[in-house]
């Protein structure tokens, strides 16, 4: 007889037609040796990648566990090579399929949402006529200030990501053709990113604009210029992603964007980077009790933990284009340690005092200690908003790794249900416990990734989740991609500085937050087209 613990419910499902029952505990630390492999019906993996290291084969889970130590001057052999799966970044064909027949069925939300998407701005089959020719350097500074050219890459990322869709969903031509224009005109153009903001502009635009180019790669045969993009990614993205130190949002929107990078460049290096930071970095952000008293440590960065450049070296050598310089290579020349000493948003220093020095959490943790509480984050004292993001490329990457056979979701789904729950709590204004002495700050919300989360975690693996459901059904769902503002702000005697005493419209009751976002939101555009109900039973 198996006790199941408080909280949970065995749960079972169905992977590839195997029958899987696990406790739904899902443990208390998401480390690598918990990865799981997708099966077919007959138990074997999904994604058959074999690797040799010094003569011991391992599936891609088991090379996940290894480390630095393991590897480095390792004899690496590929027995089997990465298949990986196209489209196979936010959505697969099945999936795609799915939603395109209702769509054409009229049924909803498909068919509503579809028609915002054809009629936002950046699905108007006009979109190049506006589109402005991005410049060589793009830079952006604090929020945006003296941005060239940084907000207008992330519109035309979006656009290319709503022209691909649009193209799949319609069949006209002139979708896929705006879609590679957009990816080859900043392919061809767009060498460096500076400023302040200059690695989190790669990261954002990074995560977006691959998913586009492998949707279009994937279905329209007539896209001859991939390569090409292809090439960009390698030369302009990776180098400046790659070993980036950082943490809070920051860091996850680098892993998102490598993973997403890693799938269309069919990049085993870049992929297996993405994966390894992921399993090291979502432990430490979101916090549950059963971690102990502090939060793990943020310390995927440090080099007995992250792969080194000779080991992914050798993962991608059997399929490396021969004329091109290897991402690795060219980091190390553009971006070793002498080159980025002192450039804002590196954030080595930090996260040497946190993880080497003082072995202490705190300095990488809005809030500490007081906000060491279930399901909260590194930065929820800091601003709920930077926490959502931080959830969207969190998301987004665990739904590329199952795409391409990987399964991140279920070891890490009682930490992320969690936070969901948790996170959908503040967002309607139940206030915090008396430990948090920082005020929380509300900022916006938007779709997130809560329409993907929720069919993974509840329709999918059947975890209940009251609040996020609440928050989909009262807030997301409702403002039905519009940006909605209070309608009251300070008068009637409510506090101008108190989100919590704003009034929004109906149906927004109590919502914790200054505006809701559209649909359309960079990193986390279309969730209510693309993955609600892909598996509501």
């Amino acid at each position: 007889m198996i006790a199941f613990p408080p909280f949970s419910r065995p749960i079972v499902r169905w992977l590839g037609g195997l029958l899987i029952v696990t406790t739904g505990t899902f443990g208390g630390i998401c480390h690598a040796q918990d990865i799981l492999m997708r099966t077919d019906s007959l138990g074997q993996d999904l994604q058959p990648y074999r690797v040799k290291v010094n003569g011991k084969e391992h599936n891609f889970a088991e090379l996940l566990k290894l480390r630095p130590a393991d590897t480095d001057g390792a004899q690496i052999e590929t027995v089997k090579p990465f298949l990986f799966k196209h489209p196979g970044t936010l959505n697969d064909l099945d999936q795609l399929n799915f939603i395109k027949q209702k769509i054409a069925e009229g049924r909803e939300p498909w068919a509503s949402a579809f028609e915002r998407m054809k009629k936002s701005r950046h699905g108007r089959i006009d979109y190049l006529a506006k589109m402005k020719q991005p410049p060589e350097i793009i830079s952006s500074g604090f929020s945006g200030s003296q941005a060239v050219g940084a907000f207008e890459e992330m519109n035309d990322a979006t656009a290319a990501y709503a022209q691909a869709l649009l193209w799949y969903f319609t069949g006209e031509r002139k979708y896929a053709e705006n879609a590679a224009a957009i990816l080859e005109t900043y392919a061809r153009t767009v060498k460096s990113h500076e400023g302040a903001n200059w690695y989190l502009l790669v990261a954002w635009s990074g995560s977006v604009f691959p998913v586009a180019a492998d949707l279009l790669k994937a279905t329209d045969p007539e896209w001859k210029n991939a390569p090409e993009v292809q090439k960009w990614f390698n030369d302009v993205f990776l180098p400046v992603l790659h070993n980036r130190v950082s943490h809070g949002n920051r860091a996850l929107a680098v892993i998102n964007a490598m993973a997403a990078i890693g799938v269309f460049n069919e990049d085993v290096g870049a992929f297996y980077e993405a994966m390894n930071h992921w399993l090291s970095y979502v432990p430490a952000y979101f916090y549950l009790q059963s971690d102990g008293p502090k939060p793990r440590m943020p310390d995927y960065w440090l080099p007995e933990i992250t792969p080194s450049n000779a080991f992914l070296n050798a993962l991608n050598a059997p399929t490396f284009p021969k004329d091109w310089t290897p991402w690795t290579q060219l980091a190390e020349e553009n971006w070793n340690m002498d080159k980025r000493r002192g450039k804002f948003g590196d954030d080595i220093t930090i996260m040497r005092k946190a993880a080497k020095e003082e072995r202490d959490p705190a300095p990488a943790w809005r809030g500490a200690p007081g906000t060491y509480l279930d399901g909260y984050t590194a930065e929820t004292a800091r601003d709920l908003a930077h926490v959502d993001v931080s959830f969207v490329s969190a998301m987004n990457t665990a739904e590329i790794a199952w795409h391409q056979g990987i399964d991140l979701y279920t070891p890490a789904a009682r930490r992320l249900t969690t936070f969901m729950e948790a996170q959908a709590k503040l967002r309607f204004g139940e206030p915090p416990p008396g430990s948090v002495t920082e005020p929380l700050l509300a900022l916006g919300t938007g779709p997130g990734a809560y329409e993907m989360a929720y069919d993974r975690f509840h329709n999918v693996m059947g975890i209940d989740l009251p609040q996020s459901l609440k928050f989909l059904d009262v807030v997301i769902r409702p403002a039905k991609g519009s940006r909605v503002y209070p309608l009251v702000r300070g008068e009637e005697g409510r506090d101008p500085q108190n989100p919590r005493l704003w009034k929004f419209p109906e149906p927004f009751p109590s919502l914790f937050a200054t505006v809701i976002s559209e649909e359309d939101g960079w990193l986390n555009s279309w969730q209510t087209l693309t993955h609600r109900d892909l598996h509501a039973k």
